[in-house]
């Protein structure tokens, strides 16, 4: 009888070994996308990222899928909800209309600076937001990237004011508090997919885009433009938006792990973007390219006069907005 226990025990033990841990030899894998190339800062962020993560938890394997490899914007944003994407990195304005108030997001003209942008993402009201995000849309954000985020326009006329922004058809993204700012200066804005902008600054489609200089320049829109407009108009960060169907399943050492690997990726970033841009900068002046000090006080008139249109008369975003022109966030 007491072999035929020890034999049971062992047997058990050694079950028990085979199948207790699902993980053991088998790596965690966590998908994280994004629509940018694979010379972006985007991808810079994503690598260090991954980085960071991997030398913490070596029984993680992040897969970065650059250039739209897991879908398009509206594709990965709908992944995050299902949960078939992990997580998806992209300024968060790209996320406006999913709840009321991240609205504002789109708003030009009411950061002053990353510095700013980055308390405000820290503070209560963007907690806030964040938790109404995570019951609508499933959706979490578990950190923010630094990445000389602050929009210029490649075009291909010059804009000194807001008078010369009329009948400029430029691109931008598929929100409608962006489409509406532009709106307000009297420019034609049109919504296309991050993919078919060169295609359309090449042909005459669009006439102007308007993101970060390096997003741009390692796009390569410079081949297509004569003039950087350096209107200011949004101060960005990359939001590294995560799906919570994946985010429950981490233990909290996972969670803070990836939140601190989304700082390294930020510090890094950072460090990135001073490095490069002073280059890239020079590289586009040698290609004939004049930059523009746009004077940015008409643009600001115009969003502070229509901001309840820009808006859509949406009370709960205003009220951000108008806690974040107070800097009383």
């Amino acid at each position: 009888m007491k072999k035929f226990l020890s034999i049971l025990i062992v047997g058990l033990v050694l079950m028990a070994i085979s199948a207790s841990p699902v993980f053991a030899g088998k790596k965690k894998i966590c998908k994280l996308g994004h629509v940018n190339s694979p010379a972006s800062i985007f991808q810079f962020g994503a690598l260090a990222f991954k980085e960071a993560v991997e030398k913490e938890l070596p029984d993680w394997t992040i897969e970065v899928y650059p250039a739209g490899g897991l879908g398009g914007t509206l594709a990965m944003i709908q992944g995050l909800t299902l949960g078939t994407v992990d997580i998806y990195t992209e300024f968060i304005s790209t996320f406006a209309g999913l709840v009321p108030e991240y609205d504002v997001f789109g708003v030009h003209y009411k950061f002053d600076s990353v510095d700013e942008y980055e308390l405000f993402m820290n503070s209560a009201t963007f907690a806030k937001m964040n938790e109404k995000m995570i019951k609508t849309n499933g959706i979490t954000c578990i950190g923010s990237m630094r990445a000389g985020s602050v929009y210029s326009q490649f075009s291909n006329k010059p804009m000194y004011t807001v008078e010369d922004a009329k009948g400029v058809v430029n691109r931008v993204a598929q929100m409608a508090p962006l489409v509406k700012c532009w709106n307000a200066y009297g420019a034609k804005p049109t919504s296309m997919d991050w993919g078919e902008i060169y295609t359309s600054l090449q042909t005459g489609v669009i006439t102007a885009i308007d993101n970060p200089i390096l997003d741009m320049y390692d796009e390569k829109f410079h081949e297509a433009i004569k003039y950087v407009n350096k209107t200011n108009n949004l101060y960005n960060m990359i939001s590294y938006q995560t799906s919570m169907a994946f985010w429950k399943q981490l233990n909290e050492n996972e969670k803070d792990v990836f939140r601190r690997a989304v700082r390294v990726a930020s510090i890094k970033g950072a460090l990135e973007v001073e490095k490069r841009l002073d280059g890239v900068i020079a590289d586009l002046t040698a290609k004939g390219i004049k930059f523009i000090d746009t004077d940015p006080s008409g643009f600001k008139k115009a969003v502070q006069d229509n901001i309840n249109t820009i808006l859509g008369g949406n009370k709960d975003a205003i009220a951000v907005y108008e806690k974040i022109m107070a800097k009383d966030f």
